[in-house]
C-alpha cells in the first residue's frame, strides 16, 4: 500500500521548505510539483494515492520551462477535476487575492472540499494548516 501523498503545487522555494517542516514526522509523503509544467505531468500520470492538494496560484515565479511562464493553478483546475478524488482535500494558500476565490468557487461547485487561506496566514497560525491536514486524515480512504 502506498503511503498517503500530500501534493503541493508550489514554486516558492521557502514555502516548499515551510509544508515540509510542517508535514515533518506525520504519517504523509510530500510530493512538489515546482511548476505549472510539473504539476501537470504529475496529475496527468493519476492521482493515485493522494490525500491532499497544497495549491499555490501564481507558479510563474520559477519557470522551468517557456510554457511555465504562461501556467497557473487557474490552467490546472480542469485537470484536477478529472484527475482527483472528490473526497481529497484542497487547500489554496496563495498569495495572490484575486484569483483563488474563483479557484475555490470552481473546485467547490464540482464537489470538492475546498479551505482557502493566504500563506501569511498559514505563517502566522499554523494550527490552520494542522486543522485542515486533520480533515485530510479523516478523508483518507486508502482502497
Amino acid at each position: 500500500m502506498l503511503a498517503p501523498r500530500i501534493v503541493l503545487i508550489e514554486d516558492d522555494p521557502g514555502r516548499i521548505e515551510l509544508f515540509s517542516r510542517w508535514l515533518e514526522g506525520s504519517e504523509f509523503v510530500l510530493v512538489t510539483a515546482r511548476s505549472g509544467g510539473q504539476a501537470l505531468g504529475l496529475l496527468q500520470r493519476g492521482a493515485q494515492g493522494v490525500a491532499g492538494l497544497l495549491l499555490d496560484h501564481d507558479l510563474s515565479d520559477s519557470p522551468l520551462t517557456s510554457t511555465d511562464r504562461l501556467l497557473s493553478a487557474s490552467h490546472l483546475l480542469p485537470l484536477i477535476q478529472r484527475a482527483v478524488p472528490r473526497q481529497v482535500p484542497i487547500l489554496i494558500h496563495s498569495h495572490n487575492v484575486s484569483r483563488p476565490p474563483a479557484m475555490q468557487r470552481t473546485l467547490e461547485a464540482a464537489g470538492f472540499s475546498v479551505t482557502r487561506v493566504h500563506f501569511a496566514v498559514l505563517q502566522q497560525q499554523p494550527a490552520r494548516f494542522a486543522d485542515w491536514l486533520q480533515d485530510v486524515r479523516d478523508n483518507w480512504d486508502p482502497s
